[in-house]
């Protein structure tokens, strides 16, 4: 059995919608997501279990990459707009878990780590107890795309 925090009140949105990047509401079929009918929250996707929440984070970062968001304040400054976030403190913090405002080659280990820094800065360190390195590793599992290793 997967994990599930879906309508878990007590848990931070990101977690209650199995979506811990908090991607807002779009028409995109994600895997595994919950459809806008269906759909509880007003604003953010919701998914049936947390590792396609996990895959749709890592999708929408490999994407943002391919399109030339090649450091963590391009690729921060359009994932939490300064309308609606202290998007300098969230760049500060995402550097500050990774080690460097440039991404560099998108390698398994370094995806892994912007999720885990975004997740971390959505959630909150209460986040930590729910969600653990074979969540991250699920989501590569089924992410559809092939991504080297760290050297």
């Amino acid at each position: 059995m997967e994990k599930s925090y879906l309508n878990n009140g007590t848990l931070p949105r990101g977690l209650r919608n199995n979506n811990p990047g908090n991607l807002v509401q779009t028409s995109i079929t994600w895997l595994g997501k919950v459809p806008l009918s269906q759909n509880t929250d007003s604003r953010f996707e919701q998914f049936y279990e947390l590792r396609y929440g996990i895959r749709a984070l890592m999708r929408d970062i490999i994407s943002d990459v391919k399109k030339g968001k090649t450091t963590v304040t391009g690729l921060i400054t359009e994932f939490a707009p300064a309308f609606e976030n202290n998007t300098t403190a969230y760049i500060n913090s995402v550097i500050a878990s990774v080690g460097s405002n440039i991404i560099g080659e998108l390698t398994q280990e370094k995806l892994i780590a912007l999720c885990k820094a975004i997740v971390l800065v959505e959630n909150g360190a209460i986040v930590k107890q729910y969600i653990d390195d074979s969540d991250y590793q699920k989501a590569l599992d089924i992410l559809g795309i092939t991504l080297k290793k760290k050297a």
